[in-house]
């Protein structure tokens, strides 16, 4: 059963609820009141016949009997002597009086209407067993009183005493039944009214929801869908259901990009680790069958032949070694060992192997405070001498030799590393993707170009780590600046 149904059944029930709980208590208190079981019948009787007289009515009603028992030749038309003056003192209460002769009526008060007592007149009962009810007067309802008797003739006789009833008992007597059938319409009305509103602030949305919810299991999924959900008439709980799920299925959507990415990217990754693991080894296999078939017939040839085995073999162990590295970092596999460290003494140890290289002029300018930061030594000092090889690999041969200039600024919060060098540089175009693994510029791969593509890649991943930013500016033939910046530990600054 849908909810929807559920809370129009719901809806129903509690008016249906509603009502018999008024009906038994109005039973009961019939019952307890009169001791019978109450009946349509009972209780019209009850609201219109079995009620005690009021005073006026007592008196009124006792003053016209005993005139009629005394003086029963003086009930005729026209109305003289003291029957005229009793019908003039009950009707100054505010009482209406009728005198009934067989079937016409001698006499009967101003605010009656003859036709209409005519017709609605009680039958005759010489024993007055039954002299209580009510009577309908053009519309208007009038309780009674009534004695019915002889005249001298032999002609049946009454007359009545009349009350006006209130307007709520006229009403109810009247209207009662349109009344019950208005309230049930109105019920109905409503029911269909708060269900309404329930689909469109409720259900409509969670309909909405389920669907988006499908659409995200078969992979169809868009976030132009989340638009639907922009509805200011949906109820608060729903809205927020609407916001949590429009955030997953930004999440989701982002994620599943993500993974496309990497599903892209995972593609290239075989094709260059395959590429860049076979040209090393080609050339190797290359060497070792020269060796093999005599072509190097020289010592002079085969110390080049094994110097280059060599050298390709440490080139094949070297990408081995970062693409292990770079799987781990991908993986959160490395456990970092954060310590602080005075940076300016530890770039010096680091850059003390580089200071005598040759054809390679090292500056530095370092500030004569110290910097304090909470980094890991040894993935620190990858870094660094990563950023210097690169420069040195990539050095310009035009030029009359290779400049790396090692800047440090500190500032309140960050220190920032500079590596400059007067190297081939990047086109800016591929600035963006410096950071790509197995990224090159060169895009055909060749061997010229040295390097797995994987070392940017590796510096960003631990600079990341260390809650740090690495940028790069370069242009071609112009050389290449990155920067880095490291947060300080505050605490050991202000010391």
């Amino acid at each position: 059963m849908t909810i929807k149904k559920r809370f129009f059944i719901s809806y129903i029930g509690g008016i249906l609820v509603a009502i018999i709980s008024m009906l038994l208590i109005i039973s009961l208190a019939f019952y307890v009141t009169t001791g019978s079981v109450p009946n349509v019948t009972s209780i019209y009787k009850l609201m219109t016949k079995e009620r005690s007289l009021s005073s006026e009515e007592e008196e009124s009603f006792v003053l016209l009997k005993d005139i009629i028992k005394t003086s029963p030749e003086s009930i005729t038309a026209p109305l003289t002597g003291d029957l005229k003056d009793s019908i003039d003192y009950i009707e100054s209460k505010d009482l209406e009086v009728v005198i009934r002769k067989d079937t016409g009526f001698p006499y009967y008060s101003s605010n009656l209407v003859e036709k209409s007592l005519v017709a609605h007149a009680p039958e005759f009962e010489l024993n007055n067993l039954e002299t209580f009810g009510t009577l309908d007067n053009a519309g208007q309802l009038f309780r009674y009183i009534k004695f019915d008797f002889r005249y001298e003739d032999g002609d049946l006789g009454s007359f009545f005493v009349l009350k006006r009833e209130d307007n709520l008992t006229e009403f109810l007597t009247n209207w009662g039944i349109w009344v019950i059938l208005l309230i049930i319409v109105i019920s109905l009305l409503s029911t269909w009214y708060f269900s309404y509103q329930l689909t469109k602030t409720t259900i409509r949305p969670l309909e909405e929801l389920e669907q988006a919810t499908d659409k995200i299991r078969r992979s169809e999924f868009e976030l132009s869908d989340l638009e639907s959900f922009k509805d200011d008439h949906t109820i608060h709980e729903v809205k927020l259901l609407q916001e949590r799920f429009t955030q997953m299925g930004e999440e989701l959507r982002a994620s599943y990009l993500k993974q496309q990415k990497y599903e892209e990217n995972r593609k290239e990754l075989i094709g260059n680790i395959s590429h860049d693991l076979k040209t090393p080894i080609t050339s190797i296999i290359g060497y070792v069958e020269g060796l093999k078939d005599g072509v190097a017939n020289t010592e002079e040839k085969r110390e080049r032949y094994l110097e280059m085995i060599h050298k390709k073999a440490i080139n094949l162990n070297e990408l081995i070694e970062e693409l292990f590295l770079y799987s781990t970092l991908d993986l959160d596999g490395i456990s970092f060992q954060f310590e602080e460290v005075s940076f300016i003494p530890f770039i010096t140890h680091v850059l003390e192997e580089y200071q005598w290289a040759e054809k390679i002029q090292l500056t530095t300018n370092f500030p004569k405070d110290e910097s304090v930061i909470l980094m890991d030594r040894i993935q620190m000092s990858r870094v660094i001498s990563n950023l210097i090889e690169n420069g040195i690999k990539f050095e310009d041969t035009n030029k009359t030799g290779l400049e790396i200039a090692i800047d440090i600024e500190k500032s309140q919060d960050y220190l920032t590393l500079s590596i400059k060098d007067n190297g081939v540089g990047i086109e800016e175009s591929q600035l963006m993707h410096v950071f790509d693994r197995f990224y090159r510029e060169d895009k055909s791969r060749t061997p010229m170009v040295k390097g797995s593509g994987l070392g940017l890649s590796i510096v960003k991943q631990i600079i990341d780590q260390h809650e740090g930013h690495i940028s790069i500016n370069s242009k071609k033939y112009s050389g290449t600046t990155v920067k880095i910046m490291l947060p300080v530990k505050k605490d050991v600054a202000e010391k």
